[in-house]
Parts: structure tokens; C-alpha cells; sequence
């Protein structure tokens, strides 16, 4: 494609690997709608939000109900070493009250960490991965197949925190539900950006933006739409506050922002650090521990974002809901 500017942009080979719940499901419409700039190659699943059989349904289900043909295939079903814990603000679909048509075709059969592979040997090193779960099936290919790392350009993920947690004081859920995963990528040597809740936590949904979606006249609108409807209204349906609000929960778009940064890393600003993942303690287990004033005198392993640009992430979502279906139509 063209940029504004005249010059030609390759598309990105991208695999998204998921856990699909409700900002995942956003976050899957928008990497549908950016396919003038993605070359979605699979989507994988893995269990995060609910169990894996739910998180593939629901991939695929928004996947095929959209009219992409992009292969879906089911990943891990548990952590590395520790039982699952799942998220009931997600309901127990993994998408709350909103309803998707069953999917007219099948999950691919076919192993997600194969995939992963092949996906990278066919890309010959350009790969780009979209990590919005936990990294399980990650740290799987990346065990399975060592010499996978020089094939992977970067991984984007939605995970971790410089300061602070949402499962425990330290700890971020996606790295909290399989830290030795987490653990095995951050040691991998891949190029790798943390989109974590440092930034995340500013993507509170605003009303004007929920209101225009909504107002919207395309099926990739209509169901963000839906899905925005139930994340502003789930702390009263499950009974759960994620972040101490009695009353109500706002609807962060972590995962909308990882996939944002994707095709447009100017929204966000990065920091080098050195990372590491802690693997013991009540609160710290899962914790993306950095080494801001450097005593373990080792190279930055990750770009952790520290800043958004919240206008131009709330104008890019919106132009992409409302002009992304022509944009792409007949392509996916």
C-alpha cells in the first residue's frame, strides 16, 4: 500500500495470539479492519480470560461472523506449570451477554505451536507476533523449536507493568496466569514491546467514542459496539470490580492499544529497560521486574511503553470502525 506521503508500506506477516474476551474481541475487529497494513497470516488461542475451547469459539465465531477465512487454531489449555485461573469480569463465555453466530467452519486442525513455526519459516524472519493472552503457547514454540528466535522480527505485547498490578500489587494478569511462560520470552533475546498497564490504564473507553461507534452503520461497528455496551455495564452483571469502582468498572482497551501499536508504534512511547519476570513471593510472582537504575549492568531486552497518545489512539479507532470495512472489503 501507499502511505499519505506516496511511499509503498509493506504489509506486516503478522500471527495474533489470543485469548479472546471482550477488549480481544475489539482487538481482533481492528486487526480485521487494518488488513491494508496486515498480512494476518493464523490467529491461535490459548486459555487466558476462560478455557481454551471458549477463547477458540469465540475467535473463530468473530473471525467467520466478519468474513475472514484466516485460520484459527486452538492452543494451550492450561499454563506451563500452574492450574488456570480465569477472569470472571469476562462472564462465563468469555464474552459476557454479547452474542456472536456461530461460526459456519471449523477450527484449523492443526498444533498452534507448529503454526507459530511454520508461520516464522514462511516469513523467513519478517514474522510479527500480537501476543493479547498469556505468552503459554509463545514459550511452547519457542522450547519446541530453539532456532525459532532468529525468525521472529518482534513480539507486541499486552502484558506486564513497570509500577503496579490487577492481580496482585506487582503483577499484571496475562503475565500472573503463566510467569515461567512469560519468563522463557522475556529471556528469548526476541525484540520485544510491553504494552503494559502503564498505558493500558489510560484507554478508558470515553462515552463520545462509545456513542459514535455505536451510531456506526457496518457489522465490525456493530459489534464493537456490543462489546463496548457490555464492558461499561459488567461490574453490575458479575458482581466483580476489577479496579475498587463500587459502582462501575470503565472499559480499558489494553488489548485494542498492543494491536494498535502494531501498524502505528508512533502512538505510544517506549522505554528501554532491562526486564526480567519474578517466578516466586504472594504478590511479586509474575511481576515484570525492571532494573531502572541498572545494577545487573545487562542490555535492555524490552521497549516498555510508558506514555499514549490518547487522542490519536481514540481518532485511529474511530476512523478505522467507521472507513476500515470499504477499505478492506473483498480482501479478508
Amino acid at each position: 500500500m501507499a502511505s499519505r506521503s506516496g511511499t509503498y508500506m509493506a504489509k506486516i506477516p503478522c500471527l495474533i495470539d489470543c485469548d479472546t474476551g471482550m477488549d480481544d474481541a475489539i482487538a481482533l475487529i481492528c486487526a480485521l479492519l487494518s488488513q491494508d497494513r496486515l498480512d494476518l497470516k493464523a490467529i491461535t488461542t490459548v486459555a487466558g480470560c476462560v478455557e481454551v475451547d471458549k477463547t477458540s469459539r469465540n475467535t473463530l465465531n468473530i473471525v467467520d461472523s466478519l468474513g475472514s477465512q484466516i485460520p484459527v487454531i486452538r492452543g494451550a489449555e492450561a499454563p506451563l506449570q500452574r492450574e488456570l485461573y480465569v477472569a470472571i469480569s469476562h462472564g462465563t463465555s468469555g464474552l459476557g451477554d454479547v452474542v456472536v453466530p456461530e461460526a459456519k467452519r471449523a477450527l484449523q486442525e492443526m498444533d498452534a505451536v507448529d503454526m507459530i513455526y511454520r508461520c516464522a519459516v514462511e516469513c523467513e524472519g519478517k514474522l510479527q507476533l500480537l501476543v493479547t493472552g498469556p505468552l503459554t503457547n509463545v514459550a511452547k514454540a519457542l522450547t519446541r523449536y530453539p532456532a525459532i528466535t532468529s525468525l521472529i522480527e518482534k513480539i507486541t505485547i499486552m502484558g506486564g507493568a513497570l509500577r503496579g498490578g490487577n492481580m496482585t500489587q506487582a503483577s499484571e494478569f496475562n503475565i500472573w496466569v503463566d510467569p515461567e511462560a512469560a519468563d522463557i520470552v522475556f529471556r528469548s533475546g526476541i525484540s520485544l514491546t510491553m504494552v503494559g498497564l502503564d498505558v493500558t490504564l489510560k484507554t478508558e473507553l470515553p462515552q463520545y467514542v462509545y456513542e459514535q461507534v455505536r451510531a456506526m452503520d457496518n457489522p465490525f461497528a456493530s459489534l464493537a459496539a456490543d462489546v463496548f455496551s457490555y464492558m461499561m455495564r459488567r461490574n453490575s452483571l458479575t458482581g466483580v470490580s476489577l479496579y475498587g469502582s463500587v459502582e462501575l468498572d470503565p472499559a480499558h482497551m489494553h488489548d485494542v492499544l498492543a494491536m494498535a501499536v502494531v501498524v502505528r508504534p508512533d502512538l505510544i512511547k517506549t522505554e528501554p529497560h532491562y526486564i526480567e519476570v519474578e517466578l516466586a513471593g504472594s504478590c511479586t510472582r509474575g511481576m515484570t521486574v525492571a532494573d531502572f537504575n541498572d545494577v545487573m549492568n545487562k542490555q535492555p531486552n524490552v521497549d516498555a511503553a510508558v506514555d499514549v497518545d490518547l487522542d490519536a489512539f481514540w481518532a485511529w479507532m474511530l476512523e478505522l470502525l467507521e472507513h476500515g470495512p470499504k477499505r478492506i472489503a473483498g480482501r479478508i
